[in-house]
């Protein structure tokens, strides 16, 4: 087991360090170009139908039932290549791999991420966000309910949590009383702060977070 830090970091991915909605963009506009308008259709109803199975977006089982469904069809191929291949390193936001270095000069730094178990994991390592935290990613349904989990395996008096929802920080603070909550406002939920609670702390970029004195952000 680890050392036991002072503090740990624990950082989302998508719309916290990744840009998702530029990857989601890109791709989508990358399936139409392949294969048409109609079949990008059918491509991203079965992405919101395995999402409602699952829980999460799960983009490989989504290319299965595409391609089962769409074999032989013209550019189904391009497809699967252009969203296996995608270049995530490109889509990371300005600053956010400064942002793992300054902290883990405090304290150590994890990866806390809702996602499938296989391809989450490459997208993190292609984008370079698994060397930038020395291998601490945890992946699973819902990051809420195992942070108790990332705890143990990051122990620490306290922890900052960065994430894009002020929904799931919300739920955070109700179970976890030594979580920090950092609200980053980035990607399509930066605004969705109706009727919820206002994070410990706000940031507008996470690249921000490099000129941030961290002492006096955690309030030591």
């Amino acid at each position: 087991m680890s050392s036991r830090a002072a503090v740990a970091f624990l950082f989302d991915v998508d719309n916290t360090l990744l840009d998702n909605d530029r990857v989601k963009a890109e791709m989508a506009a990358g399936i139409e170009a392949a294969v048409g308008s109609q079949l990008a259709d059918q491509f991203w109803e079965l992405y919101e139908e395995v999402r409602a199975e699952s829980e999460v977006v799960d983009l490989p089982a989504t290319l299965e039932r595409f391609e089962e469904a769409y074999h032989g069809e013209p550019g189904a191929l391009e497809v699967i290549g252009l969203i296996m291949g995608y270049p995530f390193e490109k889509a990371l936001y300005p600053g956010a791999l400064a942002a793992l270095a300054h902290v883990q000069e405090v304290g150590p730094a994890g990866i806390v991420t809702d996602g499938d178990p296989g391809y989450q994991p490459v997208k993190i390592a292609r984008a370079g966000l698994t060397a930038a935290v020395n291998g601490r990613v945890y992946i699973s349904v819902h990051k809420e309910e195992r942070l108790a989990a990332v705890q143990r395996a990051m122990p620490a008096d306290r922890y900052v949590l960065f994430d894009d929802k002020l929904a799931l920080l919300n739920r955070v603070e109700m179970r976890h009383a030594s979580v920090l909550t950092v609200h980053v406002r980035q990607g399509h939920y930066a605004d969705q702060t109706a009727g919820l609670r206002p994070a410990d702390r706000t940031l507008e970029r996470i690249g921000d977070l490099v000129e941030i004195d961290l002492a006096a952000f955690l309030g030591d």
